[in-house]
């Protein structure tokens, strides 16, 4: 499949697999995911910066976080930001 292709297509199957799971249901919001996948990151699912399959805000704790999450959330914190900047990911990868 093209990576155009597949770029238009991210976004669809996140919005349908947030339907699915239902609102609030994961930490890793869709749309973090969908802009992890527009910055070029290859995020497919929660597991990308999660340990758990389907994390839940309601029972989430920061050590289900790997690696990525954790420096996404310490960015986070530093920056004092509401959400986690996924374009941030490109720079783990040059450390």
């Amino acid at each position: 499949m093209p990576r155009s292709v597949r770029r238009l297509l991210a976004p669809i199957a996140v919005t349908i697999a947030a339907t699915v799971i239902g609102p609030g249901a994961t930490l890793a919001s869709p749309p973090i995911l969908a802009a992890a996948v527009k910055a070029g990151i290859p995020a497919k699912d929660c597991q990308y910066c999660h340990t758990e399959a389907s994390p839940k805000k309601e029972t989430y704790k920061p050590e289900t976080l790997n690696d990525r999450g954790k420096f996404l959330m310490t960015d986070k914190q530093q920056r004092n930001l509401k959400t986690v900047d996924v374009e941030k990911l490109k720079e783990l990868g040059k450390k």
